[in-house]
């Protein structure tokens, strides 16, 4: 009997909840369609843009892992080129590293065999590493130390700026603005009297 009573009580609970239930017209209907497609589509948007973001993320990690194995594997090939033990190799290149972060390649006297000599090492063993590991000659190896310093040099040190061609060249290592100029142009594109002009134009 209680069952029949608590049945009959929902029913006509649920009876007058539909009674009193807002009854929305057509226009009404259509507009909350709108704007449930509306969130739908910009919710699928987001989740589409993520997941290319994503991709996108995916890709440059496996590109930057291919790069950076391609490299290891030519550096591995290279030093066993090179005929000079793993170890006497890896001081090099770390002495080396250092040379470049003091930027002592600017001194316009250095040769191989002072910059051998200062590192501890014979220039023999110096120039194998330098051809092999660097892929470049001695003289090409600072010769695009000191380009690349002047072409930051230049963007950083307003004071810089101000120098002739012949003392910028002078102040990365170059003996002669000749050589610099050219040297420049062939790694920028451009030399370095027309990037000193753009640079000064605010271009």
């Amino acid at each position: 009997m209680e069952k029949l009573l608590d049945t009959s009580a929902e029913k006509r609970t649920a009876f007058v909840f539909q009674q009193n239930a807002p009854v929305l017209d057509p226009q009404s209907l259509s507009f909350l369609k709108k704007v449930w497609f509306q969130i739908v589509g910009e919710a699928s948007l987001i989740l589409y843009s993520f997941h290319q973001k994503q991709q996108l993320k995916y890709r440059d990690i496996v590109e930057k892992l291919h790069q950076d194995n391609t490299r290891a594997i030519k550096t591995v090939k290279n030093v066993e080129a090179i005929s000079i033990s793993e170890d006497i190799v890896t001081e090099i290149l770390s002495k080396l590293k250092q040379f470049e972060a003091d930027k002592k390649y600017i001194d316009k006297d250095l040769d191989l065999p002072g910059l051998a000599k200062s590192l501890g090492t014979n220039h023999s063993y110096l120039s194998r590493v330098i051809n092999q590991v660097k892929n470049k000659s001695f003289k090409n190896y600072l010769n695009d130390l000191r380009i690349e310093y002047a072409y930051i040099d230049l963007q950083t040190n307003p004071k810089m700026r101000q120098y002739t061609i012949e003392a910028i060249a002078s102040d990365v290592g170059f003996k002669s603005a000749e050589s610099f100029s050219k040297k420049f142009k062939a790694r920028y594109g451009m030399y370095p009297s027309v990037f000193l002009r753009k640079l000064n134009e605010g271009v």
